[in-house]
């Protein structure tokens, strides 16, 4: 079993508690994802809407945390920058990493920074978190608010020129749609899932999951207990997105992004549990070549797509 897991907050919550990545308490360490499946795990980089010089200095430190603990466990974990390196020998049981950053406040307007930032290893970057910077106004501002700036869509051209994943989780409705019409690549929503089944103005509505899906993009389906069901969600509540997704555009379109310990309350008790999903998908109808599209093959294909 081989597994692809789009987003979790897990370099940014351990720098702020000075834990480890080898062995800690929250949601994902390295001992547990080695018996999980895990083979990809994207880290995400977080420090809040702040002004964009204390946003710069905060993502420089957290990156110099995830570059010390990929030095401590460089026989477990290796940072992903090429498509080659998407593909280790059968014999390697190590665990590849995307570093992401989730909302692009540290850019301010200066180019550079991207660029420093691709030369630090990053590889995936969403332009928002919940509120609006300069690049763009993100869901939490409501449903009318706008979406990409000039320089936004100036920074979206960059990133797929680079091959930069683009994520479109956390963006304002115009603002999704605005990424659809710049970046002439896939789109990935690391961590949503479908508003049909719960509320959550983070989850994406049917047009935007259709309009993914004609975009040849991917959703990863999120484990956050508020964005699966209004009441005490279990795994099957989650599943139901992945059920829903899959039946509207497609499975092609669905994968995991967990937003492990981006938040305390979520359906699995930690990426250990990744090991049961075979089972649970199958029990939901799904067969062995859509299990592994969605729990690996899916995401494999757009991070070939995008990366340089």
């Amino acid at each position: 079993m081989k597994i692809i897991d789009l987003h979790c907050d897990t370099i940014s919550a351990l720098y702020t508690r000075r834990e480890a990545l080898l062995r800690n308490t929250g949601h994902f360490d390295l001992e547990r994802a080695m018996k999980s499946g895990i083979k990809i795990q994207f880290l995400a980089l977080f420090v809040g809407p702040v002004e964009s010089s204390i946003a710069l200095e905060k993502v420089k430190e957290q990156i110099s945390f995830y570059h010390d603990e990929l030095e401590r466990n460089k026989d477990i974990l290796y940072s992903i920058t090429t498509t080659d390196q998407l593909y280790p020998q059968p014999e390697n049981n190590a665990i590849g990493s995307i570093l992401h950053l989730e909302g692009a406040e540290a850019l301010g307007q200066d180019m550079g920074v991207l660029y420093s930032l691709y030369e630090s290893g990053l590889r995936s970057m969403g332009l928002t978190w919940n509120n609006g910077n300069l690049l763009a106004q993100g869901i939490g501002e409501g449903p009318e608010a706008s979406g990409l700036t000039s320089w936004g869509r100036e920074v979206v051209r960059e990133m797929e020129k680079r091959g930069i994943i683009l994520d479109g989780a956390h963006i304002s409705v115009k603002g999704f749609f605005d990424l659809l019409e710049v970046y002439n690549k896939p789109l990935l929503v690391t961590h949503a899932n479908a508003r049909a089944l719960c509320k959550h103005p983070r989850n994406l509505t049917d047009q935007q999951l259709t309009a993914l899906g004609e975009n040849g993009g991917i959703v990863g389906v999120n484990q956050v207990s508020d964005f699966v069901k209004d009441h005490n969600p279990v795994i099957d509540d989650l599943i139901d997105h992945i059920v829903y997704i899959a039946d509207l555009i497609g499975v092609e379109h669905v994968a995991l992004g967990s937003d492990f310990d981006g938040a305390d309350d979520i359906v699995m008790s930690g990426i250990e549990e990744y090991k049961f999903w075979p089972q649970l998908l199958n029990k939901r109808g799904f067969n062995a070549k859509e299990i592994n599209m969605i729990l690996y093959e899916n995401a494999l294909r757009i991070i070939t797509q995008v990366l340089g």
